[in-house]
């Protein structure tokens, strides 16, 4: 369905080939970067606000929606937009895979779009590729067979447009613009195949104005090493926060997008 790059090692091959009683054999290495010619059935659109990730909006002609559920065939690791009261929405977080790259266009209409344009390529992806995932609120990625448990060795990240532009300049719906002591951050947490939690959480700061030399609004793609959260990984879920929390709870648009997710089964 997908196409996977294999990262095993010669080395590693010749070694599980002939291993010895006390020898351990090389994990398989799997790198999802969601360039494959299948991508086209789970693209969000038809424009950057991915109308066709709502049931409501946007159906196919048998009346259902077109997007939903991504799934890497090689490793079995599904990437699902949440559901509410049985229906697929978006607006109720999850993750969608994209190849948006409007930097301009401002607000919740641009939602699936990186903020991020390859200076050769002129594509939103990792290292100048066309597509990568975005994720809403509560998304979470998981292996669909409940039982494969596996190392989370890294991935990339950067900020959406929507939540880009949304603390570069404040907007219309009450988020402020950053500057001294603001910051938005990517939770990461994981948990085995009885949902018990592995390792350590991981944390990136997607803006951090705390002190002066601080990184500010991230604006090109960032590798965070996923390794602290353990060895026994079935499921990883993304939360975000913010320093900008208003009576509604927080006002930074709560969206992140990742590419080229390295991993060991």
């Amino acid at each position: 369905m997908k196409k996977v790059f294999f990262l095993v090692s010669i080395a590693a091959l010749l070694l599980t080939g002939c291993n010895k009683d006390d020898e351990v054999p090389q994990p398989e290495s799997f790198l999802i970067d969601f360039e494959t010619p299948d991508v086209m059935d789970y693209l969000a659109g038809p424009t950057s606000a991915g109308e066709n990730l709502y049931e409501s909006a946007y159906m196919n002609p048998d009346g259902v929606p077109l997007v939903g559920v991504y799934k890497d065939e090689a490793t079995g690791l599904v990437m699902a937009i949440n559901e509410a009261g049985g229906s697929v929405d978006f607006w109720n977080g999850g993750v969608a895979i994209s190849r948006w790259n409007d930097m301009i266009t401002e607000g919740y209409s641009n939602q699936c779009s990186v903020y991020y344009s390859d200076a050769n390529t002129g594509f939103g992806g990792y290292n100048g590729s066309k597509t990568f995932a975005v994720a809403n609120t509560d998304g979470q990625i998981s292996f669909n067979d409940g039982k494969t448990e596996c190392i989370f060795d890294h991935f990339w990240v950067t900020n959406t447009t929507y939540a880009a532009l949304s603390m570069m300049n404040g907007d219309d719906w009450g988020a402020k613009k950053f500057g001294t002591g603001d910051w938005f951050k990517l939770i990461i947490e994981a948990f085995d195949k009885d949902d018990n939690p592995t390792g350590t959480a991981v944390e990136f700061y997607l803006a951090d104005f705390r002190t002066a030399t601080s990184s500010g609004i991230i604006t090109e793609w960032k590798k965070v090493d996923l390794t602290p959260l353990g060895n026994r990984v079935h499921t990883v879920k993304f939360t975000l926060e913010s320093s900008d929390v208003g009576d509604y709870g927080m006002n930074t648009p709560a969206y992140f997008c990742f590419d080229n997710l390295a991993i060991k089964k």
